[in-house]
C-alpha cells in the first residue's frame, strides 16, 4: 500500500466512532494472507466509514488506499473492495432507485459543509442545520473520491472475475453524465462491452449502469437488451429504458417490467441492485411509466404482496401506497368503508397476509411504520380487525 497513507493526519479526522486513527491499520489489515484478519477489517470499516449507509470525513480520505488495494491482482478479497468502494460512494442504492443519485441535491444540501467542519474542529458549538451540512458534504467528497478513481476502476472490466466486472460496472452508473461528464463517453464504452457479451450477470448489470449513467448511445445499449437477450437481460433493458424514456419507454417497456413485478421471483444475488431483488426494481421502475400504467402497476403490486415479506415487501408496499392514496395519507382514524376502493383493495389483501409482515417470525417495524405514515392502522391485527370490523365492511369482502 502506498505510503501516503503515513501522511494522513488520522487523528484529526473522524468517523462513526471518534477519531479515525484506527483507518489505516484496518486498510492495511485488508491485505492480509489470514482471511479472519481480512474480515474482521471489513467490518470494522463497514461501521466506521460506511455506518448504516452514512458517510464520514474519514470515507474520502480513504479512497485512494482502497483504490491501490482494488487494482493490485495480489489484493485477497477485491471484489469485497470494489463493493466496499461503491458504498462509500453511495451509500445504500435503495435511497436513489429508481432514478439514480441526484448529486445535485447532495451539492446543494452541502453547501457550507466545508466551513461549518472547519467550525466544529475549532470547538464552536453548531446548530442542527449545519451539522446536516457537514453529513452532507462528507458524502460529496466520498463521491468525487471514487469518482476521481474510475478510470482504476474501469481498468478493472477487463478482468477475468466475473464478480468482479458485475460490481465495477454496477459502480459506474452512480456517476452519471449531468454529474461527472469527463467519464460519461469512457464508463459507457465499458458498459456498452460488458453489455454485448456472453456473461449474464455482468451484461444485464451493464446494461441498468447504462441507464442510469444516461450517457449519449445508452439507449442503444437498453434497446439491444430488450430486444434480444435473455430474460434477465431483457429485464435491465426495460428497467434502463423505463429511466431514460419515463412515460415515453412505450408498450414493451412496460410489458415486460409487469411481468417481474407481479411475480414472487427470490433475489438473484447476481445483480447488486437492491440486494438483487429484480421483482421490486421492476415494481419502481413501472412508477417512471406514468398513469397510463398506473392501474397494471398497481394490481401488479397486490398479486406480489402476498407472496414476498419484510424488506421485498416494503418496497412493493412503498408503491402500493402511493397508487392507492395519490392524495396523500388520510386522517388516522379514518372508518374503513370511507376508503375508495383501491385503498380497500390494498387494505384487504394486507389484512389477509400476515405473513408479508414478518422478518424472523417477528413483525417487520418498518412495514407497520409505512402503514402509519398513510393514516392506517397497525400492527397485523389492529389492520385485520379495522378491515373486517364491522358487517358492512365483512360484506364488501
Amino acid at each position: 500500500m502506498s505510503p501516503e497513507i503515513d501522511a494522513v493526519d488520522w487523528s484529526k479526522l473522524r468517523h462513526a466512532y471518534g477519531t479515525a486513527e484506527d483507518v489505516p491499520a484496518n486498510l492495511r489489515e485488508l491485505a492480509d494472507e489470514d482471511e479472519s484478519v481480512r474480515h474482521a477489517a471489513f467490518g470494522e470499516l463497514w461501521g466506521s466509514l460506511v455506518h448504516q449507509g452514512s458517510r464520514y470525513e474519514a470515507s474520502a480520505y480513504a479512497v485512494p488506499f482502497l483504490l491501490d488495494l482494488v487494482a493490485d491482482p495480489a489484493t485477497p478479497d477485491r471484489v469485497l473492495v470494489a463493493q466496499f468502494l461503491v458504498l462509500v460512494a453511495i451509500g445504500s442504492d435503495e435511497a436513489w432507485l429508481p432514478d439514480g443519485i441526484d448529486v445535485d441535491r447532495i451539492r446543494t444540501r452541502a453547501d457550507g459543509g466545508e466551513q461549518a467542519l472547519r467550525r466544529y474542529r475549532e470547538g464552536v458549538e453548531l446548530p442542527p442545520e449545519d451539522h446536516g451540512r457537514i453529513d452532507a458534504y462528507a458524502d460529496l467528497t466520498a463521491w468525487e473520491a471514487v469518482r476521481d478513481g474510475l478510470p482504476v476502476l474501469r481498468a478493472l472490466l477487463r478482468e477475468d472475475d466475473s464478480d468482479l466486472r458485475t460490481i465495477v460496472a454496477y459502480t459506474l452508473g452512480w456517476f452519471p453524465a449531468t454529474a461527472a461528464p469527463e467519464h460519461a463517453a469512457a464508463s459507457l464504452a465499458a458498459l456498452a462491452e460488458i453489455a454485448a457479451g456472453t456473461d449474464e450477470g455482468p451484461a444485464a448489470v451493464a446494461v441498468v449502469a447504462a441507464g442510469l449513467l444516461d450517457a449519449d448511445g445508452a439507449d442503444r445499449v437498453a434497446s439491444a437488451a430488450l430486444d434480444g437477450g435473455s430474460p434477465l437481460v431483457r429485464w435491465a433493458g426495460a428497467i434502463a429504458l423505463a429511466r431514460l424514456h419515463g412515460s415515453s419507454a412505450g408498450a414493451a417497456v412496460a410489458a415486460e417490467l409487469l411481468r417481474w413485478a407481479g411475480g414472487g421471483s427470490r433475489p438473484d444475488h447476481r445483480i447488486p441492485y437492491l440486494d438483487g431483488d429484480l421483482a421490486g426494481y421492476a415494481t419502481l421502475a413501472l412508477g417512471r411509466l406514468g398513469a397510463a400504467h398506473a392501474d397494471a402497476a398497481f394490481a401488479a403490486n397486490l398479486a406480489r404482496l402476498p407472496l414476498v415479506h419484510a424488506v421485498e415487501a416494503l418496497t412493493v408496499l412503498g408503491e402500493a401506497l402511493r397508487y392507492a392514496f395519490p392524495s396523500g395519507p388520510v386522517p388516522a382514524g379514518t372508518p374503513f368503508e370511507s376508503l375508495d376502493p383501491d385503498q380497500r383493495r390494498l387494505v384487504r389483501v394486507l389484512a389477509d397476509a400476515p405473513d408479508t409482515w414478518r422478518y424472523d417470525q417477528l413483525e417487520f417495524g418498518n412495514f407497520g411504520m409505512l402503514l402509519g405514515e398513510y393514516g392506517l392502522p397497525n400492527p397485523h391485527a389492529r389492520l385485520r380487525s379495522y378491515a373486517y370490523a364491522t358487517p358492512a365492511a365483512r360484506a364488501d369482502r
